[in-house]
């Protein structure tokens, strides 16, 4: 689309110009030569490359003008450099309002991620409590199990995994029939798994179905009433962007006491939750897999800002406080994981030399870390004294960035380092 508007803005400014002012259509010989508002609107818009090829576009207005004047040479020449000038203030910007996009996507998806997680703990509570008696199911304990089965098959909602997912809903929100399906592009959606009494095929002109995928948003009998009941009682989608598919989840029956629009509004929470997850175990597997006590959170975390770092420049640093594996360590290194930033998330790493708490500070470059090392020395020594240095090791910091997640694990983790 840019080099169509690079070449169409010129060719029409010109075939307006040669009907406007046809003695002069390129107001060479004019005040102001209105016609070099077409190659710059061009730069600003699209960047360098594209508004040279709107001048060259416009150059040829030469050929058809009978006899060009002379002065046309240094107009063009004034004309490029303001092109140039133009179209680098425009790559300048556009590279920092990605950027900025960037980071702003990050902290939605880690809000989402982080309300989805409260949400899920306070409903975990009340089943727990609801259900303690009779059926002592935990949904954090439910579903802690089916993400490390998700690191497992990959993050892949393959069959076994997708039983397992239905399973946790059985036993916690009382679904009795549903299916998970794989939609890709304009095909009827596949099945990956089902539960109960879902049928051999997926019904695609369910009410439900159509009006989900009409709205592209979760819907059930809630939102259209109950004379729309035909399969499904509700339909849930989730947009796997890796894949470039759809997840569609469609239950078809629910326990009587269990109908209700709270637990269906539930029911969608823990889809998204865990789908949400399993996009994140795909992407920072290689991490997970070679450092198994690595936190979930932590991985995704490390991979999603170093795709950041190379792609948009968005700088980020990994703080590493190494401590000395003796009787007061553990002592210090649960005071120092306390001592997280809002965005920070905190990873400790525990061998038998040495104990190192890596702290990964997104959006941060050098003063971070010197405000960060100030802060932390200074709550350390109001809590344990300066003796605590006597423990610490060394304090070294590294770029995310450059070098893939796993690859800058191994450099921080893989060697003792020096104090």
């Amino acid at each position: 689309m840019p080099w169509i508007e690079a070449i169409a803005i010129p060719v029409v400014a010109l075939a307006l110009s040669f009907l406007w002012h046809p003695q002069d259509p390129l107001f060479l010989d004019e005040s102001f030569p209105w016609l070099w508002l077409a190659p710059t609107l061009v730069a600003l818009r699209y960047g360098v490359a594209p508004g040279l090829l709107a001048v060259l576009t416009l150059m040829t207005g030469l050929l058809w003008m009978p006899e060009p004047s002379g002065e046309w040479l240094p107009a063009f020449t004034g004309l490029t450099i303001l092109t140039l000038i133009c179209g680098e203030y425009s790559d300048i910007w556009t590279s920092r309002r990605r950027s900025s996009e960037a980071r702003t996507g990050i902290l939605e998806e880690r809000m989402t991620r982080l309300t989805d997680d409260l949400y899920v703990a306070q409903i975990s509570q009340e089943r727990l409590e609801q259900n303690l008696i009779y059926k002592p199911i935990s949904l954090r304990s439910a579903l802690q199990e089916l993400k490390q089965n998700a690191v497992i098959s990959g993050g892949v909602f393959n069959k076994d995994l997708g039983e397992q997912f239905l399973y946790l809903l059985n036993q916690t929100c009382g679904v009795q029939s549903a299916g998970i399906y794989i939609k890709s592009d304009h095909h009827t959606p596949l099945e990956v798994a089902k539960i109960g009494n879902m049928g051999a095929v997926f019904q695609p002109a369910d009410p439900v179905y159509i009006s989900a995928i009409e709205r592209q948003e979760s819907r059930s009998l809630v939102d259209l009433g109950p004379t729309q009941a035909e399969h499904y009682l509700a339909t849930y989608l989730f947009d796997d962007i890796q894949h470039n598919h759809q997840i569609i989840l469609a239950v078809s029956d629910i326990s009587f006491f269990s109908l209700d629009e709270d637990n269906i509004r539930v029911i969608g929470v823990i889809f998204r939750y865990f789908c949400n997850h399993n996009m994140a175990i795909e992407k920072s597997l290689d991490i997970l897999r070679e450092w198994s006590d690595c936190s979930d959170d932590f991985a995704v975390e490390l991979t999603i800002l170093t795709e950041l770092s190379t792609q948009y420049h968005v700088k980020s640093m990994l703080l590493v406080y190494t401590l000395s594996p003796d009787e007061y360590s553990g002592t210090l290194s649960r005071y120092l994981c306390t001592l997280r930033r809002g965005l920070d998330i905190v990873w400790q790493y525990s061998t038998e030399k040495s104990v190192r708490i890596l702290f990964l500070l997104p959006f941060s470059g050098a003063a971070s870390i010197e405000g960060h090392m100030a802060r932390v020395s200074l709550e350390m020594k109001d809590r344990f004294g300066e003796d605590w240095h006597t423990h610490c090791t060394s304090i070294c910091d590294y770029a995310v960035g450059g070098k893939s997640p796993s690859a800058l694990l191994h450099t921080i983790l893989s060697t003792e380092r020096a104090p």
